[in-house]
């Protein structure tokens, strides 16, 4: 089958690798389609701690082998993978799944999704980590699930509320979704900030109450303007140090600001004015993944047509053409591409 590789800094290629088998206890999967993610385009450009992983999490699979032994599940089913947990250390008896201590021991042997095909193993299914995906629900909004959920969690930890001001530093997809869920949950007002002009204004059929142009701009100042003071929030939705750390002059006093982003593993230092935390009182909280109840929760939201996905996934490429696919996502061009293998 083929499969998409990150060979050092800046450089994709697809390669012929070996079929997987269905394990027992597992599935095997077609995949129908899988996005590219941010944290995808970041390891891209910044080089990838393993060079022979194959990536791509946000991934809507068709299963074309049952393993020995599987239950409730049947060829031609579409399905997604949320991430497998232990559920018996401290963070999963404390319902933050996603903070598994034992994550990396009791992982499934699923690959990504930038290939033909992806096995899923036998821990994945039995812990209940395969999510069937609703017969309404097309291939590309599925693939929005993932980072929906993942924004979910984000907001779990932050108030948008109503009466708050929320800034949003970067208007990708994610921005995007934090933007929906900010409104959702009653926010008095959205600003939506990104270098790119073409990236803010895909956002305006979301109805973002400003929008920033860092490129020709001020930020900061804009933002302090926008809400008199400073934001009642802000989150960080870009992989970016210098956003980070205008995200802690943006917050007004007693505001929260939330780091959703990473920042490359081989970069990961920044230098942060930590006295405006101290003088304004600021929260300041990170937040990376998502449990089964988040995707569960996604599912719902997107069913009853209270976040709309549809529109996000601007483009959908062959596998081969998986490079420009980055390209695209890269320049702004693209919101958010797809591959089709």
């Amino acid at each position: 089958m083929k499969a998409a590789f990150f060979d050092g800094p800046g450089r994709v290629v697809v390669r012929e690798v070996s079929i997987p088998a269905c394990p027992e206890g597992g599935l095997l999967t077609r995949v129908r389609l899988c996005a590219i993610c941010g944290s995808d385009l970041r390891t891209l450009v910044y080089g990838p701690s393993d060079g022979s992983r194959i990536y791509g999490h946000e991934s809507v699979l068709e299963v074309v082998e049952v393993g020995k032994g599987v239950r409730g599940f049947g060829v031609g089913d579409r399905v997604m993978l949320c991430p497998v947990t232990c559920g018996r250390c401290e963070m999963c008896r404390s319902s933050a799944h996603h903070l598994c201590l034992r994550k990396e021991q009791v992982r499934t042997s699923t690959q990504g999704g930038f290939a033909e095909l992806v096995l899923i193993g036998a821990e994945a299914l039995s812990g209940d980590f395969v999510i069937k995906i609703p017969d309404r629900l097309d291939d590309a909004g599925a693939t929005v699930i993932e980072p929906l959920a993942c924004v979910l969690n984000g907001n779990e930890k932050i108030s948008t509320g109503p009466g708050k001001t929320v800034a949003i530093i970067g208007a990708g997809t994610v921005g995007n979704l934090h933007l929906q869920v900010a409104k959702l949950r009653g926010a008095r007002a959205v600003i939506m900030v990104d270098l790119l002009a073409q990236r803010l204004a895909a956002n305006t059929l979301f109805g973002p109450d400003v929008l920033v142009d860092a490129s020709s701009s001020d930020p900061v100042g804009r933002v302090s303007e926008a809400t008199g003071g400073g934001a009642s929030v802000v989150i960080v939705a870009c992989v970016s140090g210098k956003a980070q750390a205008q995200a802690l002059q943006m917050a007004a006093r007693q505001g929260e600001v939330l780091f959703f982003a990473a920042l490359p593993g081989n970069s990961p230092g920044v230098p942060l004015n930590t006295n405006l935390i101290h003088y304004k009182e600021l929260k300041v909280m990170g937040a990376r993944s998502a449990s089964r109840r988040h995707f569960d929760l996604a599912l719902d939201l997107v069913m009853q047509g209270r976040v709309s996905v549809a529109p996000l996934i601007t483009h959908i490429l062959p596998l081969a053409e998986i490079a420009q696919g980055f390209e695209l996502m890269r320049s702004g061009a693209a919101m958010r591409v797809a591959l089709k293998p």
